[in-house]
């Protein structure tokens, strides 16, 4: 289905209701449709770099867009989390990020930045020829040599810090106290600060152990290990743009 009514369409979608009936539909992609949002919208309704549907989408088939170093031709790509949308021409650079009101919300940032991803792990597997695969959120996969495991088997969620689009590592920020972690999910997404506390559940329902993070104000913040993303060590990784 190339389109989908604006109210079945993701809640935080920066769309008037009322305009149309009909709006595009995210792709099978790299993030859910629950939790992205379409290139040729983001361009239109979030960038502002096009004043309708068609001006987008003649940006993107021209390849003039890129997400995470790649030229990417679909009008319907799902761009989402922690991803970095860059019109090089034009010098514009920006990454998605949580935000308490809007969900998502892309941040300008500089051409330096926008050569790093973050992304989580999710889960790790083994191959045959003895070789570790790391499945990150966005659907990649980074292949560490078997002799390179003892030294870089990062435990599940640890948040990778990668070049793109050669995917090399450049740092890891495990989930830890005393790290810095922003809130990716809940009612409490886009708050950001200190992990003070981690009250871990058993093995087999870890999933639902509870992240306490202490903002600038003080405040803290409890929700699900799942929701939390390490950003940084005891302060937010200067590539990353949040403020």
């Amino acid at each position: 289905m190339a389109h989908i009514t604006r109210f079945e369409a993701p809640w935080f979608l920066n769309l008037s209701k009322k305009e149309y009936k009909w709006t595009i539909r995210a792709n099978a992609g790299p993030h859910k449709l629950s939790e992205s949002i379409p290139l040729a919208l983001l361009l239109k309704h979030y960038l502002n770099v096009a004043e309708t549907t068609r001006e987008a989408k003649r940006l993107i088939f021209d390849g003039k867009i890129t997400v995470d170093g790649r030229v990417r031709k679909d009008y319907k790509y799902p761009v989402g989390l922690m991803d970095v949308v860059a019109i090089p021409s034009s010098d514009l650079y920006f990454r998605i990020v949580p935000d308490n009101v809007k969900y998502l919300f892309p941040v300008k940032i500089s051409k330096e930045d926008a050569k790093y991803k973050f992304v989580r792990i999710i889960n790790k597997t083994t191959n045959k020829n003895g070789n570790l695969q790391l499945n990150l959120e966005d659907g990649r996969n980074i292949l560490i040599p078997k002799e390179k495991i003892p030294e870089m088997n990062y435990p599940t969620l640890t948040t990778l810090k990668i070049e793109t689009p050669s995917q090399s590592i450049v740092k890891t920020y495990e989930i830890k106290e005393g790290k810095y972690a922003i809130v990716i999910g809940g009612r409490n997404v886009g708050l950001h600060g200190i992990i003070k506390s981690i009250q871990y559940a058993n093995y087999k329902k870890r999933k639902y152990s509870i992240v306490a993070i202490e903002q600038k104000n003080g405040e803290i913040v409890e929700t699900n290990l799942q929701n939390v993303m390490a950003i940084g060590e005891n302060e937010i990784d200067p590539n990353v743009g949040v403020k």
